[in-house]
């Protein structure tokens, strides 16, 4: 990317590079990550060491290049299995592999595996990991517009979980499907209807209980509609024609602020202004957990009220996620564009400090710092302790919507300072809903790649052998 640097210097009229070492200062901490990647230049904001080795040029007078070492750290071990190469059962058949879900379903010990693709019948199939192989059924086999998103809990109170996704941009409906545990699974589940009403396309799905009334709403996105729900669980779900559901947060799609990046950077389809990714904290530290998404985090004020709090209004067509990243404080946010590209950042909440009454005020400013300066589709955002040394790490992975783009699946592992070091689980892949669990029942996370598009009809899976 060429940056335009005003400098009282005299540049010859040759190109020249020197190796030098590269870190982030008000980017963001310092990373090393899987390949040479082109950053935006602004070198006066940047800092220089010996720690990576790095390029920097100049050329045509007036512009300034510079290209990271990523190196790729190998701390962890897979074995990499695929629909591919035939370790595991061809997917659905189809090229729009909307979502994924992964929860032990049967409680073995193992997580399972559901899938989805809205172009193809069966339109739901699940995986399951039976004597060291993974095996294939169907839950759904109706067509249906399933959107990217999904949650899973015991709706029916029967003390297995059941599983829910959302309809897409041709849909107003969100389904849940019953868990027949303990009986056969291996037939189609029964499908019941969450919503059947008001506008289309519910991308995201989030489940905890944030009234505190120790039950469990279902929250989500109604980009039709430009507002965020919330919806109960009814006395007999399994009777109920509709839950009752109502927004809670409504916005405009007259303007936006400008984007954090360039609308020209975000995939054709985005509306303007357009909401989307969710995730849950307790981020004011009251004992609620709160919603987080679209660039705000949400805080129940009682009475079914919600107040929306901004993060950051310039990025609200991102993927989130939430933890302690930075131990004491609030939770912080992390924000990438999933259908686009830009930063994967890091937002942590500063307090305000009153000199005059010389006291903190409670109110505060989210900072943010840039992780990785250019994501290419970041669609796949979490945060887990994922080698158990208690902080929280990071798993991203780009989707390759544009086969050309690249794409990789990471490990940002931290150090609960804000600092962190990548692993590169796989750097030639597109990963649309990665996902973090114990797929094969041995105690350790592995990690699930689903791609959308790319190379579809596809799955793999990243066995962790580390330990073994």
């Amino acid at each position: 990317m060429k940056t335009k640097l005003a400098l009282n210097v005299k540049i010859f009229p040759i190109l020249f590079c020197i190796t030098i070492g590269f870190t982030t200062s008000s980017f963001g901490q310092k990373l090393a990550l899987d390949e040479w990647t082109y950053i935006q230049a602004d070198s006066v904001r940047q800092k220089l060491d010996d720690s990576d080795m790095g390029l920097i040029a100049w050329d045509n007078y007036q512009y300034l290049y510079i290209k990271r070492n990523d190196t790729i750290k190998k701390e962890f071990t897979w074995e990499h299995l695929s629909t591919k190469t035939g370790e595991i059962p061809s997917t659905n058949g189809g090229s729009q592999q909307t979502s994924c879900l992964v929860a032990d379903l049967d409680k073995d010990g193992a997580a399972d595996i559901v899938m989805t693709d809205r172009s193809v019948t069966p339109s739901v199939i699940m995986y399951k990991y039976k004597n060291r192989k993974f095996v294939k059924s169907i839950i759904d086999n109706d067509p249906l517009r399933i959107e990217a998103g999904n949650a899973v809990f015991d709706i029916d109170g029967d003390g297995d979980l059941d599983i829910i996704f959302p309809g897409e941009s041709q849909s107003n409906q969100i389904w849940w499907w019953e868990n027949p545990y303990p009986a056969d699974d291996s037939k189609p589940w029964v499908r019941r209807t969450i919503k059947n009403s008001g506008k289309t396309k519910h991308h995201d799905l989030l489940v905890s209980d944030f009234d505190g009334d120790g039950q469990n709403e279902l929250v989500f996105w109604n980009q039709g509609g430009n507002q965020l729900c919330i919806a109960e669980v009814p006395a007999d779900p399994k009777t109920a024609k509709e839950w009752d559901w109502k927004p809670i947060f409504n916005y405009s799609d007259d303007s936006e602020m400008q984007p954090l990046i360039d609308v020209k950077d975000y995939s054709d389809f985005r509306g303007i202004n357009e909401h989307e990714g969710l995730a849950k904290a307790d981020i004011d530290g009251d004992g609620l957990i709160d919603i987080v998404g679209g660039g705000k985090w949400f805080k129940y004020l009682g009475n079914g009220q919600y107040q929306a709090n901004i993060i950051d209004d310039s990025y609200v067509f991102t993927r989130c996620a939430a933890g302690q990243l930075v131990e004491g404080g609030r939770p912080e946010v992390l924000l990438v564009v999933g259908d686009g590209y830009g930063p994967l950042c890091m937002y942590q909440w500063k307090e305000h400090y009153d000199d005059w009454n010389k006291k903190y005020t409670g109110k505060g400013t989210w900072e943010r710092s840039v992780l990785i300066e250019r994501l290419y589709d970041g669609h796949t955002l979490d945060v887990i302790d994922f080698n158990g040394d208690g902080h929280l790490d990071i798993l991203s992975a780009e989707m390759r919507l544009d086969p050309k783009n690249p794409g990789a699946i990471r490990l940002l592992l931290g150090d609960g300072k804000g600092h962190f070091r990548t692993n590169v689980v796989q750097d030639n892949i597109g990963c649309h809903e990665g996902k973090i669990a114990d797929l094969d029942g041995d105690g350790d996370y592995d990690i699930l790649s689903k791609p959308y598009n790319w190379d579809a009809p596809r799955l793999d899976i990243f066995i962790n052998t580390t330990r073994k």
